[in-house]
């Protein structure tokens, strides 16, 4: 059992923000994490053994509440700073990055080197000086957002110049970017309809794929309109299609008739061994890529554990060749940071389950979904260097990177009643600053070939649409509102397209 104290300024920083932390241990794998707060006491228990990072949210004067997070810690007698250490943290990380960019030809500018002494030494004085914890915390939480906006600019100038250097022999990037339909009421072909001239200025291909409980509601009943209706859409139009995911690991999209039958490993897999292969049979020729699994990582259905999903899909991908599809295959990684293992253990964390993809052959490409927002079913929103990292870190695996992403406008409410539903940050502009910020982070990593935004138009406030799966845990992260209007983040995706293929 691992026990961290962190002293702080009570009203500095909400106790539900806190409250939402976790410890890492090794390799940054969050842990199951008790927090309690005892007066100006932040206590953070785990079931880790040694040392660990502490992640908590925190807020920033430009993007919201952002995951900070501090440096390894030791357990100890004495109780840390949390300031300090988000500081210590932040600022560690900054250097290192930019200090292996800098190994792969980045040059930053004299502003930077400025910036980052500036704040090295403001830091140093704080620490070592004879002050009360009000001041302490009051000046580092400057600090913090000092850091923050260097990290925004500096981020900025290595997209910059990785652009510049990856655009010296080619005029457009080789990178896809695509919109989601799958997790629309059906209706929303309608309004892809609607608005695909302006949607072809933004995006290259359309992501069409109801879920496993839409297509076959009943065993042995296909319900092939619901597919071929969205294809006809993209057919029309010229959009490349990226179908899928074809199994959505998630308790709202597994067949009802399937429920009873989850334990059985092998009815389950000749079911979805039988229901992929006839996907792929029929729409074969029209797909240009294939997303087979998503949500297997973070899979919500009890019965099926983490190592059962993660064998199923590799098992599916090998018979996906044997059927003669020589089409891409992407697997999607949910929440890559693994915030779900802070209520349950998966059996499997992010090295084991990397190390099992990488050795399937017949995976291509690692889809790592990143649907932000400030709640228990969502990623937590990172700095962009912490964003670059996790997207880098798969790179090294061998496989092609695709991400998909999705920020609200807006907050919904909890149906829930989760207290940490009182966090609201989003709006329209909240959204587009992301959008424009997340663009130029994933832009300029070779690695990267193509970003997808995960959801075409809002869900009405009053939809009871059983066909949309979780529609609580992003009704508002459209590029299109519930009344046709176009949002603004819609821009920034049409601003991207006109560097790409």
């Amino acid at each position: 059992m691992v026990e961290l104290r962190f002293r702080f300024t009570p009203g500095i920083v909400s106790e539900s923000f806190l409250r939402t932390g976790y410890f890492a241990g090794w390799g940054r794998q969050p842990r199951p994490t008790d927090l309690s707060i005892d007066g100006n006491e932040f206590i953070v228990r785990s079931d880790s053994n040694g040392s660990g990072t502490v992640h908590v949210l925190w807020p920033n004067s430009k993007l919201g509440m952002i995951m900070e997070s501090t440096e390894s810690l030791p357990p100890q007698s004495r109780t840390y700073i949390l300031t300090k250490e988000l500081v210590r943290g932040s600022l560690g990380r900054l250097l290192r990055r930019v200090f292996e960019w800098q190994m792969t030809g980045f040059r930053p500018s004299a502003d930077f080197a400025a910036r980052t002494t500036s704040v090295s030494r403001r830091f140093s004085k704080i620490v070592v000086g004879d002050f009360g914890l009000d001041y302490i915390d009051g000046e580092l939480s400057g600090v913090l957002s000092e850091l923050s906006d260097l990290t925004i600019d500096v981020v900025k100038s290595y997209t910059d110049q990785s652009l510049a250097w990856r655009m010296r022999n080619i005029d457009k990037l080789p990178v896809t970017l695509g919109i989601g339909l799958h997790s629309h009421p059906i209706n929303s072909v309608y309004e892809f309809d609607l608005y695909a001239n302006y949607l072809r200025d933004a995006f290259h291909a359309v992501l069409p794929m109801p879920t496993w409980r839409e297509v076959e509601p009943q065993q042995d009943v296909i319900q092939w309109e619901l597919v071929e209706q969205k294809l006809a859409i993209a057919a029309r139009y010229g959009f490349q299609v990226v179908m899928g995911p074809l199994l959505c690991f998630d308790v709202n999209a597994i067949p009802v008739w399937l429920t009873p039958h989850l334990r059985d490993d092998d009815f389950c897999e000749r079911r979805a061994i039988k229901f992929v292969h006839a996907i792929v049979e029929r729409f074969g020729s029209q797909v240009d890529a294939w997303i087979l699994a998503s949500r297997f990582n973070s899979c919500n259905i009890p019965s099926i554990p983490a190592l059962r999903a993660v064998n199923l899909v590799r098992h599916l991908a090998q018979r996906m060749r044997m059927i003669g599809m020589d089409k891409s295959i992407i697997v999607g990684i949910d929440r890559p940071w693994s915030e779900y293992s802070m209520d349950y253990v998966t059996g499997l964390d992010q090295v084991q389950l990397a190390e099992l993809l990488v050795n399937c052959s017949e995976i291509d490409a690692i889809m790592l979904e990143m649907n932000f927002g400030i709640d228990n079913r969502s990623t937590f929103p990172r700095d962009p260097v912490t964003i670059g990292n996790m997207v880098d870190q798969w790179g090294f695996l061998g496989k092609k990177v695709y991400v998909s992403i999705t920020a609200p406008s807006a907050n919904p409410a909890d149906p829930f009643d989760n207290d940490k539903s009182i966090i609201k940050q989003w709006s329209e502009e909240m959204q587009q600053y992301w959008v424009n910020l997340l663009l130029n982070t994933l832009l300029g990593r070779r690695v990267v070939q193509g970003v997808f935004w995960g959801m075409l138009q809002d869900v009405n406030d009053d939809c009871d649409d059983t066909k949309v799966i979780e529609p609580y845990e992003a009704p508002y992260a459209g590029l299109i509102d519930a009344n046709r209007t176009i949002k603004p983040a819609f821009q920034n995706f049409i601003d991207a397209k006109r560097y790409i293929e």
